[in-house]
């Protein structure tokens, strides 16, 4: 398959029309002999054609007269020198043509950059057509060869302007030095007037938008004709106030540009609120003020003033950023909000997290004296109510009203109807167990079939067995509900231990006892001695084939002592009764088996 789709694209490339670069590469003279040609060449095919042929044909004609017309023209582009300025109203004026030019310039760089689009257009278009003689794709050649001819046209034009702009700059900064400005005591009154204009003009135009909207409301169409000719008119007058405000400001900022005066900033930022507030776009006009500032009063102080400024701007901008909603919920939902979310929830967990610690490794007095579950139960109820709070306060700091959540919580219900069954249910179980005590950090537990561990945590879904063997088992609260659980230390830590051990027969049992019972006082094995309901006994079990058996009664504590000492265990009460029974000279048996031998 895929060699088949290689060979459909090579067969496409190898038939797919290439531009014909003769429509527009040579010297004017051959293009136009060219175009000439084909007009003539046109013109006697016209006579065979069919009408949607002569149509083709027309617009080809039409194709060729334009690119002869094209390059007959004088292509050539100058713009007038700058003369040197000398008086104010001078250099206002030049201020005005350096930015008209400034539109120009932008108009013919947009023009540039929507032409090169429209040649990709036609490049992709006149790679798709197969027939190089047919009308379309030779009216699709002449276009490209148009568009070719126009953008090269612009290029330089674009090139020119970017010189001629460079000049006009310099020369409007040389001629700071040199530009004579006559104090104008009556600029402050003149400016004040104009913007006294200006705010009358705003109040008239909220008060026709206003009556309009009533129009609109009433179906008045005289009505709201009228008041949008009006509103015209009035936004024309308005932006004519504009321009004389702007320029005014100017006159009034140049005289300090000139001295280089620092009060230049203060009138630059207040030109630069004015023309934010009147949504005009005189962004050439900031930049080219900015220039001759760095260039005139150099690039430290202008650097300074416009960091302050920007920096100033960029934390106003970045606020209202971070203010915006990204996500439609409720009011929406900002990125500022979030963050408040994100740290509170942060230090909420932090404090609740530390508050667990605290408690469940609590040595303070108050605490030292309580069990260790009942130090797991305050822990795990502070932290799970310090989560849940840290939850609510979270959802009021991003604006999210709690009464709204109804709907998500009637969602879990169903959810938890279908799939989370068994979450809940180990999490009503780990309730459970906390408030019962029936099973407790530090219990000694068994379960399924002789598994048996220390309780060493209770969470609210799970519970953390940890057996003798060092390994940590995680069971479902559930499982330790609904199944039966040995609690070896359910209601203290106190249990018997049966040590198994035999003499040989012909020992004296009395004599056995009281050895071992004797030896056992004497020892240092830890087990519990000062209790006379739980002292230590032996008692005969048993006679079988080879010996006497006996079991040592003792009882002993599973958990370590508060000095950290732990009981003896089966292990070291075996050691104990072998070392006596060899001391005393007491055969300890072992299975033996008499073969008898028969001769026949």
């Amino acid at each position: 398959m895929r060699i088949v789709f290689l060979i459909l694209f090579l067969i496409s490339n190898i038939f797919a029309i290439a531009i014909d670069k003769n429509w527009y590469e040579g010297t004017n003279e051959n293009l136009d002999k060219l175009y000439q040609d084909q007009i003539k060449k046109i013109d006697s095919l016209k006579t065979t054609a069919s009408q949607e042929e002569k149509e083709q044909l027309d617009y080809q004609n039409l194709l060729l007269k334009k690119l002869s017309n094209f390059i007959k023209q004088d292509n050539q582009f100058t713009l007038k020198d700058v003369v040197q300025i000398e008086n104010l109203d001078d250099y206002i004026k030049k201020i005005k043509d350096y930015l008209k030019i400034e539109s120009d310039f932008t108009n013919k760089k947009d023009e540039y950059e929507e032409t090169s689009k429209k040649i990709e257009i036609l490049e992709e278009q006149i790679s798709k057509l197969t027939e190089k003689d047919a009308y379309p794709t030779i009216n699709s050649q002449l276009l490209y060869a148009f568009y070719i001819l126009k953008n090269k046209q612009n290029k330089t034009i674009i090139e020119e302007y970017i010189k001629y702009q460079k000049n006009f700059k310099k020369k409007l900064l040389d001629s700071l030095n040199s530009l004579k400005i006559m104090t104008n005591e009556d600029l402050a009154i003149k400016l004040s007037k104009i913007e006294t204009n200006y705010n009358q003009i705003l109040k008239e135009e909220k008060r026709l938008l206003l009556a309009l909207d009533k129009a609109q409301i009433s179906e008045n169409e005289s009505k709201i004709n009228s008041l949008e000719n009006d509103i015209n008119q009035l936004k024309n007058e308005k932006s004519k106030v504009i321009d004389n405000i702007i320029y005014t400001k100017i006159e009034e900022l140049l005289p300090s540009l000139k001295n280089k005066k620092s009060q230049y900033f203060d009138f630059s930022k207040n030109l630069q609120e004015f023309i934010q507030s009147s949504n005009e776009d005189y962004s050439s006009l900031i930049e080219l003020l900015k220039y001759l500032s760095r260039e005139h009063l150099g690039v430290t102080k202008t650097t300074f003033a416009d960091t302050k400024e920007s920096f100033i701007d960029m934390i106003k901008y970045t606020w209202q950023e971070i203010n915006n909603p990204v996500i439609p919920i409720g009011e929406g939902i900002s990125i500022f909000a979030i963050t408040k979310f994100l740290l509170i929830f942060i230090i909420g967990f932090s404090i609740a997290t530390f508050y667990k610690r605290k408690i469940s490794n609590a040595t303070t007095h108050y605490l030292k004296t309580t069990s260790i579950a009942t130090r797991t139960m305050l822990a795990n109820l502070g932290y799970y109510f310090l989560v849940a709070i840290t939850f609510i306060f979270g959802l009021n700091a991003i604006g999210i009203d709690l009464s709204s959540l109804t709907i998500l919580v009637g969602a879990l219900s169903v959810g938890i109807g279908f799939g989370l069954q068994n979450i809940v249910s180990n999490f009503i179980s780990g309730i459970i167990l906390i408030f019962e005590k029936s099973i407790q950090v530090g219990h000694i537990i068994e379960i399924e079939a002789g598994l048996r561990g220390k309780v060493t945590q209770i969470n609210m879904r799970s519970s953390v067995i940890t057996t003798f063997d060092n390994i940590d088992i995680i069971i479902p609260n559930s499982t330790l509900i609904q199944n039966n659980v040995i609690n070896l230390t359910f209601s203290d830590d106190i249990r018997r231990l049966n040590v198994p051990f035999g003499v040989a027969y012909g020992s004296n049992i009395e004599e056995v006892i009281k050895i071992i019972l004797k030896s056992l006082q004497n020892s240092s094995l830890m087990y519990i001695r000062s209790s006379p309901e739980k002292m230590a006994k032996v008692r005969m079990t048993g006679m079988n084939a080879s010996s006497i058996d006996f079991e040592l009664l003792v009882w002993i504590s599973e958990n370590p002592d508060e000095n950290g000492v732990g009981s003896s265990n089966m292990s070291d009460f075996l050691i104990f009764i072998y070392n006596t029974l060899q001391e005393h000279k007491i055969e300890i048996p072992f299975p033996q088996m008499d073969v008898h031998l028969r001769r026949n």
